[in-house]
Parts: C-alpha cells; structure tokens; sequence
C-alpha cells in the first residue's frame, strides 16, 4: 500500500512565511531544506548541513547568503529564485513555513527542530533586541508576564508570524509530527542537539546520506559547538556581513534552557500548562519541551 504524501494545504503569508512563493521555485532531488519555527536552532542546523555537505568542519556555512530563506518577507523574489536556480552545489534552504504550507518532494531532505516554547520566545525577544532599524516584530515594551500572557493566549492564524503566539509553534510541529513516518523527515530538538551534538551530527549526516567517516563527523562536532558558534559570530550568523545585527555575537545569546525561571511568575507559568495541555497530550508535550530526555 502506498502510503500517501504530504500536501499544500494552507496558505502562508506574514514576514516569516511568504508560502506563494514554492510556487515558482523549482527543486532538486537531494535539496535539504531546514524547517524550523524561528530561534528554534535554525542557524545551528544550517551550519552542521554545510560542513557536512561540503565535508569541511572549516567551511563559512554562508548563513543567509549561500544558504538562503526562501520564503521571507523580506526578499526580492525574482532576485532570490535566480540566485538559487544558479547554485551548483546540493542545496541547503531555510524555512519558517509549516509543512502543509510548502511543496512536499520525495527526492528532498526536510528537517525539522523544535526547542521548548519558553525558549523560543525569550530568545525571540533578545533577536528582537538586537536587531539594527525596524524589525519584523516591534520590541515589546509591556509588562514581561502581561507580554508572555498574551502570547500563550493567541490563536494563531496565516498571517501571524510563526513564533508570535505559542499556538503557531505546535502547528508547526504536528505538520512535520503527522509525517514523521516517512522516510525523508527527520525530527530533531535543540535539547538533544546540545546534550549530545555529535549524535545530532551523525544523524543528520545519515539523513543527507553523507557517508562521512567518523574522523570527519568527530571534527565537524567539534566545530559546530554552540561556543564556537558564538565566539566566530561573523561567520556563522546569518548575514552577519550585511550589519542587520548589534552585535552578531548577541545573535547566539546564551543558548541555554529555563530562560523563564526568576522572570515569570506563577499565574504566567501556570497560564502555559493549562494552554499547553490544550494543545498537547502529556507525551507529545514532554518531547515538544525537552526532547529524548522529556
């Protein structure tokens, strides 16, 4: 029995998710796409696709420049096709957009990372933060616990930036979690990524059908650390040469968990489990917020 594919279903459109846009691009057999909701690990991902498929622990991944958004607000689409169309290389593509929002091809690779909520949005402030002129979400200047409230309550909607309300983020992960099961979506979560990278690696490696021997796999993890990320931001965040940051190091931020505790208050906390119960059962939850060890 043939088991059936995913489809576009939704359509997209908000300044993380211009989902129009598949409509002209044109894939390759062997594409890897890194489908993530944002400060989710999407930068972590991309670098480790690069070392690996150029199988140099030393490569500049190219973070927004070699390996492109596709479906951002903020690109000239024209220009952006045109510069992929033109890549001789296997391709490896950033997007926000949830799964029934783009074009499923068998021949491609599509990974999906996921981090626990609370995470995500702290570290979508700092991004916000340290973003130079106008950025995709104004700062948010209202009461820390008044702010988070508002964002585990919101529904989300196709026009909502994926990531503005905690909603948006369990949409994306049950549109990549209802597929699971074929064979070309691999489902990871930064938890895992940052208590054993190297299996991450060797994984990944496994998904792209890279062959590489563990000498390689060995120094690829090494290079990838969150540290060293951080510590060679110019090269590793994205766009870092086109000034968009503060500062590219700030980028990174700390990279650790539990960014909430001493911020966020009882009614916050207790608001977040009762919305997440909602949305989750207890097993898929505890993997939504820590991954293997959940």
């Amino acid at each position: 029995m043939t088991m059936s594919r995913p489809q576009r279903t939704r359509q997209y459109n908000s300044h993380t998710s211009v989902s129009q846009v598949w409509d002209r691009f044109e894939q390759r057999s062997g594409d890897v796409f890194v489908c993530t909701p944002p400060k989710c690990g999407t930068t972590w991902m991309q670098t480790i696709c690069g070392m690996l498929i150029f199988g140099d622990p030393s490569v500049n991944p190219g973070n927004g420049t070699t390996s492109r958004w596709l479906d951002s607000a903020f690109n000239d689409q024209d220009a952006l096709l045109e510069f992929l169309a033109a890549q001789t290389h296997r391709r490896y593509i950033k997007t926000h957009t949830p799964l029934d929002g783009i074009t499923y091809d068998d021949t491609c690779i599509y990974l999906a990372v996921y981090r626990h909520p609370i995470d995500a949005y702290f570290s979508g402030l700092n991004h916000t933060k340290n973003r130079k002129g106008k950025s995709a979400s104004p700062p948010v200047t209202q009461d820390v616990n008044d702010a988070f409230q508002t964002w585990v309550q919101t529904p989300t909607s196709l026009t909502e930036d994926i990531g503005d309300s905690l909603e948006s983020l369990v949409v994306h992960y049950r549109s990549f979690a209802t597929w699971r099961a074929l064979s070309n979506i691999h489902i990871f979560h930064y938890a895992d990524m940052t208590r054993d990278l190297r299996h991450t690696v060797s994984a990944v490696s496994d998904a792209l059908k890279c062959a590489h021997y563990d000498e390689l796999i060995d120094a690829i993890t090494s290079a990838a650390t969150f540290s060293k990320m951080k510590t060679n931001a110019a090269k590793y965040a994205p766009s870092a040469d086109r000034g968009i940051w503060k500062d590219n190091a700030q980028f990174f931020e700390s990279g650790t968990s539990n960014k909430w505790e001493g911020v966020l208050n009882d009614a916050s906390v207790s608001m977040y489990q009762s919305r997440m119960g909602g949305l989750l059962d207890a097993s898929e939850q505890a993997w939504f917020e820590f991954g293997s060890a959940g």
